[in-house]
């Protein structure tokens, strides 16, 4: 831990400013050390100054030698449309296997453990079917609010802030067919294959 935290140093500038970004660059150099290195991006900023800091960081503070990608989380757009538009812009400076889209609520331990208990335990695996489960109630219950986020909350919505992502993402965990590896393209597949069958199909109706 002593020598991950050796490496570890605050920088601070704007989102949009190239020299800012020149700065960053030349201090990740430095804890490199002239090693091939690479270079991930965590983007958790709203979605409006996305473009602006993919842009400065791809000019400014990509790795010479070894790869840059970027993570970014939702909300990835207000709607299909300004989503579409984001992935356009990104890509005039990514190509799309740089870019991640990301739900941090997958991160949670237990959303984690969904996929190991359905699809590596042998004794629910065969057991997890609409012939075995009378149904699946998905409560999302929180004891705190919007915590400062009121403007962003009110822009978004309930629906595009918590159901379309969240807990979409969870059903999808639940509902999806298994898929051929736990390879996040894998997964991924299967999450939109479940999401283009009709709700009368996904629940045995």
């Amino acid at each position: 831990m002593d020598q991950f935290l050796k490496r570890c140093f605050y920088h601070s500038g704007q989102y949009n400013s190239e020299d800012h970004f020149s700065e960053l660059g030349s201090k990740l150099r430095e804890k490199e050390g002239g090693k091939l290195s690479n270079r991930l991006f965590y983007l958790s900023i709203p979605p409006n100054i996305f473009v602006d800091v993919v842009r400065c960081a791809s000019l400014k503070a990509s790795s010479k030698d070894g790869w840059t990608r970027v993570i970014v989380e939702k909300p990835f757009g207000r709607d299909s449309e300004s989503s579409s538009e984001l992935t356009k812009s990104l890509k005039q400076h990514l190509t799309e296997d740089q870019i991640f889209r990301i739900d941090h609520y997958l991160g949670k331990e237990l959303v984690e453990n969904l996929s190991v208990l359905r699809f590596s335990n042998l004794d629910f695996e065969p057991l997890w079917s609409r012939n075995y489960i009378r149904n699946v109630q998905i409560i999302f219950s929180e004891d705190f609010g919007t915590e400062g986020r009121g403007g962003d909350f009110d822009h978004y919505g309930i629906i595009r802030d918590i159901m379309q992502n969240h807990l979409l993402q969870i059903l999808a965990l639940f509902a999806m067919e298994t898929p051929v590896s736990l390879a996040a393209e894998d997964i991924r597949n299967e999450k939109f294959a479940m999401n283009q069958t009709e709700p009368s199909r996904v629940c045995g109706i």
